[in-house]
């Protein structure tokens, strides 16, 4: 399986336009090393990583901020120190910046180091946890809120739930707890979309499987209702068998054949199932063979393909 595709913000202030230039390249060649980066002029606002030409004054005074405030920085100067990480000279080159924006992107600090298996968000949402208020996460540019009293999070309108999948493992999240009030009042205009914890699980199953605990070899299960799913996160070709996981019991081998699906694909939405808490485990799973509930199962693909603006599920039912 590939690596997934990490997201980055980048903000840079005091660089010449030969030095801006420069760094748009660089910033665009790190997409071979699968890391979109996104490019910006600073204003305070949190990034990922902020390069400074420190021979400007704009640049200087931006240093100074940008250190108070705990923001990686990458400096730009006509005198630096060549045995430190984070600095360059004045007139470096695309691939001298290009070096520099991948060490310092992905660069753990060991004092954030993670020390458990599971990541911090994937702690607070499991369905077996114990309760606790709402948790702001936030790493480099990236914000959202994890809400176990209503199993949601919370995320900026621009950010995707495979973006924040994408980088779940990521040791350097800080981890705030907060109230219902402080985040009315200084979060919620910033985190406008609310998704639910199952959207979640399946969206991780789809894109960062490997963060799933894979299900007991022999187990059955049945979903005790239908999940809350986006469906540009959720594969077409999953929906049946989802359906049919809503209907009665199966266990993945019988799954994967009734539905044509890999049987890694079907031991997927079982991960998925089980730790979102939506699984209820069944002692006698339906045969490969049983036809008995087609007509209902048909109507209920019907149904499925009208919520997700699909029309392809008729005959799968059949």
């Amino acid at each position: 399986m590939k690596t997934p595709i990490r997201t980055f913000q980048i903000a840079a202030i005091g660089l010449d336009l030969l030095h801006q230039t420069r760094l748009k390249l660089a910033s665009s060649l790190l997409l071979a090393e699968r890391m979109d980066v996104t490019l910006q002029t600073w204003s305070g606002q949190a990034v990922d990583l902020l390069v400074i030409g420190v021979d400007h004054v704009a640049g200087a005074n931006a240093l100074a901020q940008a250190r108070a405030q705990g923001v990686p920085t990458l400096l730009v100067a006509r005198r630096f120190d060549a045995s430190a990480r984070g600095e360059l000279p004045h007139g470096a080159t695309v691939r001298d910046l290009n070096e520099q924006l991948s060490t310092l992107l992905l660069a753990t600090p060991e004092a954030t180091a993670s020390t458990q298996g599971t990541p911090l968000l994937l702690q607070l949402a499991q369905h077996d946890a114990p309760p606790t208020g709402m948790h702001l996460l936030q790493r480099g540019a990236m914000t959202l809120l994890v809400d176990p009293g209503t199993r949601s999070i919370a995320l900026p309108a621009s950010t995707t739930l495979a973006e924040v999948a994408a980088q779940l493992d990521d040791a350097t999240w800080s981890l705030t707890a907060i109230d219902a009030q402080t985040f009315e009042h200084q979060y919620a205009y910033r985190l406008p979309q609310r998704h639910s914890f199952e959207a979640l699980f399946f969206c991780i199953a789809r894109h960062r499987p490997e963060l799933l605990p894979a299900p007991a070899g022999q187990a059955s299960l049945r979903l005790r209702q239908w999940p809350d799913l986006n469906a540009e996160d959720v594969p077409s070709h999953w929906l049946p068998a989802i359906a049919r996981l809503h209907a009665r019991p199966w266990r993945a081998t019988a799954l994967a054949g009734a539905c044509g699906i890999p049987h890694d694909t079907a031991q997927l939405l079982f991960s998925a199932a089980l730790a979102s808490g939506l699984a209820l485990t069944e002692e006698a799973p339906v045969p490969r063979s049983d036809r008995r509930g087609d007509t209902t199962d048909s109507r209920f693909f019907s149904w499925v393909a009208r919520r997700f603006g699909l029309t392809l599920f008729q005959g799968a039912a059949s």
